[in-house]
């Protein structure tokens, strides 16, 4: 799936590039501190992981985290439950998938 990271920023972007976690927290609209909370609880997993080198994530990353902070920030959810929710969001995503293949 693509997403589009559109929004005002002093940071140059282009589709399918990979971004630290810097300029990932920058383009979600998050400190990086909570960014790291959001990978440690398995919300969001990066892309690469060098080790010593960094983390680095991709727009679908971007986009999860936007949503995770959305619920977060709007609806008052712990991180349980945007766990949950955005569980559900990508199995309800996958049957749909699946649907369509089959209506073929």
């Amino acid at each position: 799936m693509k997403y589009d990271i559109t929004l005002y920023s002093p940071y140059k972007t282009q589709p399918g590039e990979l971004y630290d976690h810097v300029k990932t927290a920058y383009l979600a609209g998050i400190r990086v501190r909570t960014l790291l909370r959001y990978w440690k609880s398995g919300i969001v997993e990066p892309t690469k992981n060098t080790g010593r080198h960094g983390i680095y994530f991709n727009d679908e990353a971007v986009y999860k985290l936007r949503q995770a902070e959305y619920l977060r920030r709007e609806h008052s959810i712990n991180l349980r439950g945007i766990q949950l929710i955005l569980a559900f969001h990508h199995r309800i995503e996958e049957l749909n998938t699946e649907l369509n293949f089959w209506k073929k």
